[in-house]
């Protein structure tokens, strides 16, 4: 599977993903991994930013706005892409960290 740019914030402000979890890396930024709704291609999102865990949504440090639809699961085309940014971007090690910040309610 290849893997794609991403349209723009500007064309995309907001997007929906399913089948999600949310990872940190051992550089301490945090993420979120799934499947798009939209086309279900797999997508890691930016550094969140900002988290709700009641309506289940976060800003991004690109400014994009992350719904997450249906309940928490893994999807093999969001480890794909996940496992293709982590050798892009140096990260050795990483934690699921969705049970924790489910519980705190906010990052």
């Amino acid at each position: 599977m290849p893997v794609w740019s991403v349209a723009g914030i500007s064309a995309e402000p907001e997007l929906s993903i399913s089948e999600w979890q949310i990872l940190e890396t051992q550089l301490g930024s945090i993420h979120f991994v799934g499947t798009n709704v939209r086309d279900y291609t797999g997508r890691v999102s930016s550094a969140i930013q900002q988290f709700d865990s009641t309506a289940l949504r976060g800003v991004t440090s690109s400014g994009r706005v992350y719904q997450l639809v249906g309940p928490r699961g893994s999807s093999a085309d969001g480890r794909y892409i996940w496992e293709r940014w982590c050798i892009v971007n140096g990260v050795t090690s990483y934690t699921d960290v969705t049970t924790d910040l489910l519980a705190e309610g906010k990052i």
